[in-house]
């Protein structure tokens, strides 16, 4: 059998749903990112694979009926590509090439006035997951940016695999079987605005140029998947966040980019040294990290079907909006919610009553998320039935 059937088989035995080859020379015309010696320098071809996520969790996700589901799901999802991608290296290294297995995620290439990851701006990952899995032929650039399927739309998570072993590549997907179909629902479901819904760009990888949305600052997407804004500009829906800017994101990039340096100084997650930020295999492993998401609805709603986009697409703007419970659980708000500010420079939704309860001051439960834990602190500590009708915190 060939390497390169012997790779597929075994990274689909392994649990992938997908898989592709390409090579350096392919994605010799994308962007930097999509070079694949910037990590192993005798590079010759890209092994990429892909796991869908769970339909049903995604679903109840953005639907607000439940949150964690899905959340775990991704972090089960993490771990099975990092399986894959390590038994995928132990193979070629033991036939004789050079192979690494490429990081999921959170590891950007250096930014000239960055020292760390809270004032980077570009956040340009060191090889692109993306762009591989474009070039080896598993899915296409929809409209948001994201890679999209045609088996399972863009509900997919992406390894990649860099070796020196010269493989066959397979070939994109054509233009005529194209996935996306410009429906532009990711442009509807953003909170922070960041897919422009007319506004295009393009990119080239192997040979393929792919219009895609001409998106804000990736400190936009930053702010609103990391969870400093969840509210989108109806005020009628958000995110799985609880948390809200007491004012818009600025339009201005200078400006959106300090805003989110500014926020992440401010943000106990990014402070602590065993951070996802720093080692994100060891958080995916970790038993006790809590993968969590919040956002990421531009992805989510991009089912294969446009019938089913729409369906998603009401299932999030009908969800309504998330507050924070003092166990660290994430709810749906009712009309009884106040915003409260908290000392991290944003506001959080709870529910009235909640922060007073004397059951949940004295509880020892403060979820599972660095920030969610320091707010739900303060709350206890601090807040008084001034701050929940809404005043404003010394």
């Amino acid at each position: 059998m060939r390497l390169e059937a012997t790779v597929k088989s075994q990274a689909i035995r392994l649990g992938a749903h997908l898989v592709g080859i390409t090579s350096k020379d392919l994605l010799a015309d994308g962007p930097p990112s999509a070079d694949p010696s910037y990590l192993l320098s005798s590079a010759k071809s890209v092994i990429s694979f892909a796991v869908s996520l769970n339909g049903e969790f995604a679903r109840d996700f953005i639907s607000k009926k439940s949150w964690r589901p899905h959340c775990e799901d991704r972090k089960a999802i993490g771990q099975t590509l990092y399986e894959i991608g390590d038994k995928l290296v132990q193979h070629l290294r033991a036939e004789g090439y050079d192979a690494i297995n490429v990081d999921l995620n959170n590891n950007y290439r250096p930014e000239d006035a960055a020292t760390d990851v809270t004032e980077m701006t570009e956040f340009h990952p060191e090889f692109s997951h993306r762009y591989a899995a474009l070039a080896a032929g598993i899915g296409r650039l929809g409209w948001s940016g994201n890679l999209l399927t045609r088996e399972y739309g863009a509900l997919v998570e992406l390894g990649s695999v860099i070796t020196s072993a010269v493989l066959i590549p397979d070939a994109p997907i054509p233009d005529a079987e194209h996935p996306c179909d410009k429906c532009k629902m990711c442009s509807l479901v953003c909170p922070v605005e960041m897919v422009q819904p007319r506004s295009s760009s393009q990119v080239t990888v192997a040979g393929v140029t792919e219009t895609i949305s001409q998106k804000r600052p990736n400190t936009c997407c930053w702010i609103g998947c990391t969870g400093y804004e969840g509210l989108a500009s109806s005020g009628t829906w958000s995110n799985w966040s609880p948390y809200r800017l007491d004012h818009p994101l600025p339009e201005n990039k200078q400006e959106l980019d300090a805003l989110c340096t500014r926020l992440q100084k401010a943000d106990p997650q990014m402070q602590g040294t065993d951070n996802s930020f720093n080692d994100y295999r060891q958080a995916i492993f970790d038993p006790d990290w809590f993968y969590y998401t919040v956002c990421g609805f531009c992805r989510t709603v991009c089912s294969p079907s446009r019938e089913e986009r729409r369906a998603n697409h009401k299932l999030i703007i009908k969800s309504g909006t998330a507050a924070l419970k003092m166990d660290g659980t994430h709810i749906v708000a009712t009309q009884d919610a106040s915003e409260v500010a908290t000392p991290f420079n944003l506001k959080v939704v709870v529910q009235e009553g909640e922060v007073l309860n004397e059951h949940n001051r004295k509880s020892q439960w403060p979820g599972q998320f660095p920030l969610d834990r320091e707010v739900i602190k303060y709350l206890r500590t601090r807040a008084t039935p001034k701050d929940i009708n809404g005043e404003t915190n010394e």
